[in-house]
């Protein structure tokens, strides 16, 4: 629906620009030349806004998708590459929206609601890509645990971004990858002993 993306395509900028708690409903009409009344009949409040720009981020992010394919066809390669971009995704303009959205997600309830429920998403996704890595039941909990712990890296590496400049970030990064893989590379070595 071409209105849903003009008001959802306005608030993200105002929230990029503004922040989320300084832009209001009246300034997202305003920005995308679409009356108040009728952004309440495609969203019943800000947070829906929030919500639908949360998701649709997520689902380019992923790329759930081609991860599913690179599982299905056996590519481990492939799932190393998007482990590593998922750690280290390219720097966007969404950054600081996507920071302003989790220190939201701190003090609003339905914020937290929708950015948990897409956390869950993103670690499901995670551990079926670990899973993919090193397969086995005996192994299940300990992948849970690293997809947990790469999905909280990853995102304290994208504050970190934002704070510094990117030379030391990429040096984070590639510190937590050789982590990673570290940590994959044993479990693969225990699943061989089996």
């Amino acid at each position: 629906m071409l209105r849903r993306e003009k008001i959802v395509s306005a608030a993200r900028r105002l929230f990029i620009a503004n922040g989320f708690h300084a832009t209001g409903v009246a300034q997202i009409a305003k920005e995308s030349g679409i009356a108040v009344g009728q952004i309440y009949r495609d969203f019943s409040s800000k947070e829906a806004i929030v919500a639908e720009i949360v998701h649709a981020d997520c689902v380019l992010f992923l790329s759930a998708d081609s991860l599913r394919c690179g599982i299905e066809r056996g590519d481990p390669e492939f799932v190393w590459t998007w482990l590593a971009d998922f750690v280290r995704p390219e720097a966007g303009e969404s950054d600081p929206l996507f920071a302003e959205i989790v220190a939201e997600a701190a003090r609003n309830p339905r914020v937290a609601a929708i950015f948990e429920e897409i956390r869950e998403d993103v670690e499901g996704i995670m551990r079926s890509a670990l899973a993919a890595l090193v397969p086995g039941e005996r192994l299940a909990d300990r992948r849970a645990m690293l997809a947990d712990l790469i999905t909280a890296t990853a995102m304290g590496l994208m504050q970190h971004r934002l704070l510094h400049n990117r030379s030391n970030s990429d040096l984070a990064t590639d510190l937590v990858l050789k982590m990673i893989r570290r940590e994959i590379a044993e479990m693969q070595a225990e699943a061989a002993c089996d």
